[in-house]
């Protein structure tokens, strides 16, 4: 059982990660009937492992200090009790990366990322989601290139909360934004703007 799933794949000595999933409850597998309820976009995948380095199915994902990912559920939960609406066991929040090399230094994940020849992006970026959360920090150089893919992604409504200001606005962010990452976020910052996009559908 467990609230964290994805794919791992393994590139010579690195490990990649896709289709990472948020369960609103504890599942004990996923199944193709599940039901993504909008999207959340970060830097990389940091601590977060796989059980399994060889298996190339969904996996339980062992958290390992990784603070996004149960944060963002508790955030979810909130919005969901504030909304009033009824959590249903197949809900999942999608998490997609501005680049999917798995490792807790930003800088050295950033600087293998650009020398693996055949790093990919998740395909489930491809899909057109209900709403879509950036938290992918402030303007960095080397990140910024990665940012540019996002332009196209496809959301009925797209937010990220402004460090600077304090405020959540309804597009995506440029590069240059500060999209305040959850680590150190206030709760109530975000929580009863999700539970207005959950509450109307």
């Amino acid at each position: 059982m467990s609230y964290f799933w994805a794919k791992f794949e393994k590139v010579g000595e690195h490990i990649f990660r896709y289709d990472t999933r948020i369960y609103l409850c504890s599942i004990n597998k996923p199944t193709n009937n599940d039901v993504c309820i909008g999207a959340i976009v970060g830097k990389n995948p940091g601590s977060a492992k796989a059980n399994n380095e060889n298996n190339p199915s969904l996996q339980e994902i062992k958290l390992d200090k990784d603070k996004l990912l149960p944060t963002v559920w508790n955030i979810i939960i909130k919005a969901h009790n504030m909304a009033g609406k009824d959590i249903q066991s197949c809900f999942y929040v999608q998490v997609l990366n501005l680049f999917s090399l798995c490792n807790p230094d930003l800088g050295e994940a950033i600087d293998i990322a650009a020398r693996v020849s055949n790093h990919k992006f998740c395909t489930t970026e491809n899909q057109e989601f209900k709403w879509v959360w950036y938290v992918w920090g402030g303007s960095k150089e080397e990140l910024n290139q990665f940012k540019v893919r996002f332009e196209k992604l496809k959301a009925k409504t797209h937010f990220f909360l402004n460090k600077d200001t304090g405020t959540i606005y309804s597009h995506i962010p440029e590069s240059t934004d500060f999209a305040k990452h959850t680590q150190g976020m206030k709760h109530d910052a975000v929580v009863p703007f999700i539970a207005g996009l959950i509450k109307n559908g």
